[in-house]
């Protein structure tokens, strides 16, 4: 007997015979979505890619750095970021865990000995780096952020707007 009221209780929605509901709107109904692309009108800019600055790759290896650069004027430690400073004339380089983390140029640094990436020679200090690196992906108060990939190179601005300094990192572990 329990065995017909359970049977009967399963069975019982599809002999129901009042009105089923239908829905308000399907699918035929819908609104017809449009899809839309933006696309940049500008030129591409001259560098599409960010592999190195002042001749130090990110990524490379210390023993790669030590075989480019020679030995650094000095080492020193960094306990914030976990990395070691390899500090020469023209540039400042972040190693940690064996490999280049970023690359730093003062202004100073830049003044003195130029400033190349990927082997193009720029020059923030007159401004010109639109035309070489396009359009700033992001504008922050103290400089300009291009991204290519997963690498970003800021470049550092007081408030007057004149260049201090450069960088160049992995966006995605700063």
């Amino acid at each position: 007997m329990n065995i017909i009221i359970l049977l009967f209780s399963l069975l019982s929605p599809y002999f129901d015979a009042s009105p089923q509901l239908t829905p308000i709107s399907t699918f035929s109904d819908q609104p017809k979505t449009v899809l839309t692309f933006e696309y940049a009108t500008e030129t591409s800019p001259s560098i599409n890619r960010f592999d190195s600055l002042q001749g130090v790759a990110l990524y490379a290896t210390k023993e790669e750095l030590l075989l480019a650069k020679g030995n650094p004027l000095a080492v020193t430690n960094d306990p914030l970021q976990g990395t070691e400073e390899y500090q020469y004339a023209d540039v400042t380089v972040g190693v940690g865990e064996g490999f280049v983390l970023y690359v730093h140029v003062s202004s100073s640094q830049a003044q003195q000995f130029g400033l190349q990436v990927n082997g193009v020679g720029i020059d923030p200090m007159k401004d010109n780096v639109q035309s070489t690196l396009g359009k700033p992906y992001f504008i922050a108060e103290d400089g300009d952020v291009y991204m290519r990939g997963n690498n970003a190179l800021k470049i550092y601005r007081n408030l007057a707007g004149e260049f201090e300094g450069i960088d160049l990192f992995d966006s995605i572990s700063s």
